[in-house]
């Protein structure tokens, strides 16, 4: 396909290497940044977009991190050790697997039905390789959150975008060594509590009961499963004993070599992870359990060729090895292990063959340890350039720049894969009525085969150029940046490239260090729009009023600094969008094919698959931000607020939703007509003081958010309640639950249920439009929406001479989850154990008046397992994501060793939930799958 607006790669290269030769300019370093970096005090520097800036003279809102402060989260995934530290940003982990356990982040809410995905940039430039960098390779961590922070990032910036800046050496005698070296032990947080044996077979014959079938254990089976006589014989297998062993381990080393002089400054470190899987009995040789490696670098160096020329040059990246069992996913074997039920089989038989049935061959413990391991290998490396030239013998102030990043990426897959026999278990009954067990052998073992697959590679080519100007005129501060930028990122053997350019600028403004403002534009587009289409202005404008700079305020004891400031922009995202949705497109299809000739032979028809949308763009955010920065009481006390209204427009909807299929146009089409707005605010607080040798600190984060679809051209329906239009994003709907039928006559005199034939002990539905019939017409909006509305932290410690604790508390509340599935409906598909509250609550006729859950059956029941509020849980949740102890040695006896500071302590990730719903769900994962882990380590941090 034609791409007539970007330059061909090898064009590009050429571009960045004169760009280098001729432009040589970057980016200043990073100054050091620490706890406190975000405490609100003027003199803090704050990584802005493409540059840095004061917070005093900030007029947008950001807030930053320092690396490390997320360090003291130990974790295989950088976003897990995100929780409770920005306002305005929430988190959920819904999985706990080593290496794909990344949370799931959104910053202010959910802005769209498309997509919510945020930019992440590291030094500069766009990355998507965030979750596996180091902590101890970061100096800090921003978020952007208004259309002041974000409108030089134009076309893809309306969701938000995180800067991450890596460590940069600084001016130092003599080199800085720094050693981290941490161990850890992880168990599960939850675990699904099951029934056992007897009280499975006893409730399973309950269940056939209910639906008219015969009971399938005798009274000997039963009688064998409550004594536990026979091991084989009546088994009662609990497959997360079988399959998990209670603790597994975590650990991570980095030792960092930093220092220089006024000519040049480095900063190095390497970096090494491994978190190992929860399976028992497998071995490091030939091992299924999952694993987790990683190998991180970085290497920073700045020089100062002249006084007035820097040259910055990074390279940074990783290794990583990922291992787990062959021809099973994690998610597949964790529902096995809730689906087989304890009467099936034993994982092994007496003499420790593994077990299996024609109906449920995939023993947990045999998909495991029989059929060998399959890896992920993967490969990331980054390289940038940046240069600074000071023209102040053209103007003083004035400076141009450039800069240059390549980043290459690789997958490949190796595996060594086999079968394995297994034994069935047959139980008959002999004619003395006593029951007996043999066994028949089906499959066989095979070789490990050895093979490799789904290699794939992906490289990221960037520059960027321009010109900045910085001057101060008595009581006039004047800062003027305007660049280019172009990012093109290739994914083989894909080929056409996803490609951006970005024309954008920023003009700041100062009087008198009281009156602030600032606009910031940027003129961007990518290669996914029309022809003359692709590109759209992204325009922002901000001020502020530093207040405490006023004469009235100037000598105030009690108010120490206090600024207002707002602002208001327009701001895209791409996110959504296929791939050249603008053109039609043709194939062929055995769905509309046709029979041809005597033979009767079939053919594929040539059919449009895509009705083009010449009118294809990006989504439009209209934000209004206006917040408050202060500092009390002598600096100890600080407090930041935050309110935002955005209407998103432009969102990309289904347009056969609102055709009539009259039309005969049966192939959708993606318009710009949805519409969502969103409101919010963020509160951060700080208090930091000290008792004689003791010092505190408390620092509090408070989050709220709520959307709502404006316009979402649904198909229409009859009733307004079913409507998703008036309603926040990831609303759920169903019907409402009135209790339980009682009797037969309370059947008779209800409405019909029309889903299928219902019993007493079934759901009983509310009637919504009073037509007699319970229907799809009859679901109304049940529950919150998906996403917490309320997230909240609070992160607070004390120190005294060489001790110190430390704590971080967070939470989240205004949320709905949805209970269903392998893990709370019983005897569902075919098997399935039996959670605590289906047995310890089910309906039947004598407990009818205290049942917690519906009568017990063995099929798929449409009418009690279908979506309705009555599985519907609103969660408030609270975790202690950190709690750390620490002792910190320092004195003349470690410095005689040529050690600064060595510290030692425990740390404990996850340590207790607390939450609304059942004791042994979840909140998060809803204990679907891989837990999440909890985890005690030890550690040493030593300075030379």
């Amino acid at each position: 396909m034609k791409r007539n607006i970007f330059f061909h790669k090898n064009k590009l290269k050429k571009a960045a290497v004169w760009m280098l030769l001729a432009l040589p300019l970057t980016l200043t370093a990073q100054e050091v940044y620490n706890k406190q970096a975000d405490s609100l005090e003027a003199s803090t520097i704050i990584n802005v977009l493409y540059g840095k800036q004061s917070r005093q003279s900030l007029t947008s809102s950001v807030f930053s991190v320092s690396g490390s402060e997320l360090r003291k989260t130990q974790t295989s995934t950088l976003s897990n050790s995100m929780f409770g530290r920005f306002p305005g940003m929430a988190a959920i982990q819904t999985d706990g697997e080593p290496g794909y356990d990344e949370a799931t982040i959104y910053m202010h809410g959910q802005h769209s039905m498309r997509g919510n995905g945020f930019v992440i940039l590291v030094d500069g430039f766009e990355t998507d390789a965030f979750n596996q960098l180091s902590a101890d390779e970061i100096e800090s961590v921003t978020l952007l959150k208004d259309a002041a922070a974000l409108a030089m990032y134009g076309i893809k910036s309306a969701n938000g975008v995180l800067l991450v800046t890596t460590k940069r050496g600084v001016v130092s005698r003599t080199p800085k060594i720094a050693f981290n070296a941490r161990y850890g032990l992880q168990t599960p947080t939850y675990l699904p509590k099951l029934g056992d044996s007897y009280t499975y077979a006893s409730l399973y014959n309950e269940a056939l009961q209910n639906d008219g079938l015969s009971p399938v254990y005798t009274p000997s089976q039963l009688d064998g499963f409550k004594s536990e006589s026979d091991r084989y014989l009546y088994p009662n297998t609990n497959w997360y004993d079988e399959v998990l062993k209670k603790i597994s381990s975590i650990q991570d080393y980095t030792l960092t070599f930093s220092g220089g002089n006024n000519f040049a400054r480095y900063f190095v470190m390497g970096g090494f992870m491994s978190s190992a899987g929860l399976y028992a009995n497998t071995d490091k040789d030939n091992s299924s359990n999952i694993n987790f490696q990683r190998f991180n670098f970085r290497a920073n160096v700045d020089i100062d060729i002249t006084k007035s020329l820097l040259v910055q040059v990074g390279l940074g990246g990783r290794v990583e090895n990922r291992k787990f069992p062959a021809n099973i996913t994690t998610a597949d074997l964790f529902r096995n292990m809730v689906v087989y039920a304890p009467t099936l089989y034993t994982a092994r038989t007496h003499d420790g063959q593994l077990t299996g049935t024609s109906l449920y061959p995939n023993n947990p413990v045999g998909s495991v340890l029989g059929k060998g391991w399959d890896s992920r290998i993967s490969r990331d490396a980054q390289a940038t350039v940046y240069a600074k030239q000071k023209l102040d013998i053209v103007s003083k102030g004035l400076g141009v720049f450039g800069g240059f990043s390549s980043r290459s990426s690789y997958q490949g897959a190796y595996y060594k894969t086999r079968t394995y026999a297994y034994a069935e278990p047959i139980y008959t009954t002999l004619p003395t009525g006593e029951e007996s067990l043999y066994y028949l052998q089906r499959g066989a073992n095979t070789d490990l085969v050895v093979g490799n697959s789904g290699d794939s590679e992906s490289d990221r080519l960037a520059f960027q150029f321009g010109a900045e100007y910085e001057r101060s005129f008595g009581n006039h501060d004047v800062n003027a940046l305007a660049m280019y930028q172009q990012d093109e990122y290739s994914v083989l053997p894909n080929q056409a490239a996803y490609a951006k350019r970005n024309f954008m600028g920023r003009l700041r403004y100062a009087f008198s260090q009281k009156y602030l403002a600032e606009f910031s534009w940027s003129y961007s587009g990518t290669e996914n729009y029309p022809p003359g289409k692709k590109f759209g202005f992204f325009p922002s404008i901000s001020a502020g009023w530093i207040i405490s700079n006023e004469n009235f305020l100037k000598n105030s004891h009690v108010i120490n600094y206090l600024k207002l400031r707002a602002s208001a922009g327009i701001l895209g995202s791409d996110v959504g969008a296929a791939r050249f949705a603008y053109n039609e497109y043709w194939g062929t299809s055995s769905n509309q094919g046709y029979y041809l000739g005597t033979a009767v032979a079939y053919s594929d028809a040539f059919v449009q698959v895509q009705i083009a949308n010449p009118d294809l763009t990006w989504e439009k955010s209209k934000i209004f931000n206006i917040g408050m920065e202060s500092k009390w009481l002598s600096n100890k006390l600080g407090f930041a607020a935050d309110f935002f209204i955005e209407r998103r427009s432009d969102i990309l909807i289904n347009d056969n939703n609102v055709t009539p299929s009259l039309s005969g146009i049966t192939i959708s089409k993606m318009v710009n007509k949805g519409k969502v707005s969103n409101y919010g605010i963020d509160l951060s607080a700080s208090y930091n003081d000290r008792i004689g040798k003791l010092n505190y600190f408390i620092n509090p984060m408070f989050s709220f958010c709520r959307n709502k679809i404006t316009e979402s051209y649904e198909t229409p329906k009859e009733e307004q309640a079913r409507y998703q239009q008036g309603r926040p994003l990831g609303q759920r709907f169903g019907l409402e639950a009135i209790g339980f039928f009682k009797d037969e006559t309370d059947i008779a005199n209800s409405p019909y249920q029309t889903f299928m034939p219902v019993c007493p002990g079934d759901l009983k539905y509310k009637d919504q439009n009073e037509d007699g019939i319970i229907d799809v017409h009859d679901e109304v909006a049940i529950g919150k929406p998906t996403n917490p509305e309320i997230y909240y932290s609070c992160n607070f410690g004390v120190s005294y001479k060489g001790f110190d604790v430390e704590f971080l508390l967070q939470g989240n509340s205004g949320r709905s989850v949805y209970l269903s599935d392998y893990t709370i409906w019983p005897f569902y598909s075919n098997g399935n154990n039996i959670s605590e509250w289906a047995a310890n609550g089910h309906w039947t006729s004598g407990n009818s008046a205290n049942a917690t859950f519906p009568r017990l059956t063995t099929i798929n029941n449409t009418n009690n397992y279908r979506s309705s509020d009555f599985w519907v849980r609103n969660v408030s949740m609270l975790r202690l994501r950190n709690a750390e102890l620490g002792y910190t040695f320092s004195g003349s006896k470690l410095q005689k060793v040529k050690v600064e500071k060595l510290r030692v302590y425990l740390s404990a990730v996850n340590l207790f939930t607390t939450s609304t719903l059942a004791p042994n769900v979840d909140p998060e994962t809803l204990s679907v799958g891989y837990p999440t882990l909890r985890t005690y380590s030890f550690g040493l941090s030593a300075n030379f």
